[in-house]
């Protein structure tokens, strides 16, 4: 299992090569590293087919890297998705036919096809120089780190989500606090005895005067 910067990096470098925009490859990052609850679950094949996935979303590029002669760069931007993704993990990552198809998520047979297509079209592109080709791929490949502006831009979303977590606790404490005093008062009301008038003789000193001799007269 790889840990979270492992993976951006991995998740990074093919979709450079995908989609031959190394910047572009950041927001593939973000769609699939970033969008796992837990990475514990995402092995390496279920995470190059999400890079594949999202890499198909970005226009295709001339890789403009000086390491990368340019019929190199032109002939891998001139494949179909699927045939630049078969060369890429075939002949750059010497990835099995099986693991290939799996994160292509296509048959064997379909991996191949689009393999040897590949294959013909790069031996074109390149003069017949394809394992040339394909070891200065994978010398960039290997040399490519997630940029700091994305990690910069994760750091702040972290941050951000923090305060809002915060703040929305807070929150919570202030508005249970409120509960309870209005609660607490509630009761307190509940337990008064009612205010009205006096009833005579309620009191225990208000004894009633015996009337005058005239007046029982």
């Amino acid at each position: 299992m790889l840990d979270r910067e492992a993976c951006e990096r991995r998740v990074y470098r093919l979709a450079a090569l995908l989609t031959g925009k190394p910047r572009a490859a950041t927001r593939v990052i973000s769609a699939v590293v970033g969008a796992q609850p837990d990475l514990r679950r995402l092995d390496d094949a279920h995470m190059d087919r999400l890079t594949v996935l999202r890499s198909r979303e970005i226009d295709t590029a001339i890789l403009a890297e000086p390491s990368i002669p340019r019929p190199v760069a032109e002939g891998l931007a001139s494949l179909t998705a699927q045939q630049r993704e078969a060369w890429v993990f075939s002949a750059v990552y010497r990835l099995e036919l099986r693991e290939m198809a799996r994160a292509m998520d296509c048959s064997t047979r379909a991996a191949q096809r689009h393999l040897d297509l590949a294959e013909a079209a790069m031996a074109r592109a390149t003069g017949g120089r394809v394992r040339e080709a394909a070891e200065a791929l994978l010398r960039y490949s290997m040399s490519l780190e997630v940029p700091e502006f994305y990690r910069a831009r994760r750091r702040r979303r972290l941050r951000l989500r923090l305060a809002l977590r915060i703040a929305g606790i807070v929150l919570i404490i202030a508005l249970l606090t409120a509960a309870f005093g209005i609660v607490g008062w509630l009761v307190l009301e509940a337990g008064r005895p009612p205010e009205g008038p006096a009833l005579p003789g309620a009191g225990g000193n208000d004894v009633a005067e015996p009337a005058p001799e005239a007046d029982r007269e």
